[in-house]
């Protein structure tokens, strides 16, 4: 598909899908709590925070959006200006976001299994445990 006008880089999405075949309650939300929490990544709020999509800067120049789907969860990496020698690579972007979602959603997962909240408890053993994610970037530029 083709760039967002200004953009020179998009990594394929990248889905973090549940062994429930949805998104479990409260997972979403929390991972873009916990990634808003570390320091590479800062709320970009020219974009608009809605519900189920917010966007992030990552990095020096890189945006990710996280979508919310009905059965996923969606991340999409995107570089506004050209690899140059003095910035980090595309792919070693990919790979430390890549890093840094397995780090969130483990946090993520740690803080379900421990919530006290009720509407965990009938499904904390069954949706938590499933938690599959499949991590494929394909970095590609223009």
């Amino acid at each position: 598909s083709a760039l967002p006008l200004g953009y020179h880089h998009r990594a394929t999405p990248l889905h973090i899908m549940f062994g429930t075949g949805y998104v479990i309650l409260g997972f979403f939300t929390r991972l873009v709590t916990t990634m808003a929490g570390k320091p590479e990544c800062q709320l970009y709020f020219r974009d608009g925070i809605f519900r189920n999509r917010v966007t992030l800067e990552f990095g020096d120049i890189n945006r990710i959006t996280l979508t919310e789907l009905s059965n996923a969860i969606q991340v999409e990496l995107l570089r506004y200006i050209p690899d140059a020698p003095t910035l980090t690579p595309i792919k070693k972007s990919c790979q430390d976001l890549q890093g840094l979602l397995e780090t969130c959603s483990q946090d993520v997962e740690e803080s379900l299994q421990s919530s006290n909240v009720s509407v965990y408890t009938d499904v904390k053993e069954m949706a938590v445990s499933n938690v599959t994610r499949k991590f494929k970037f394909v970095c590609q530029g223009l």
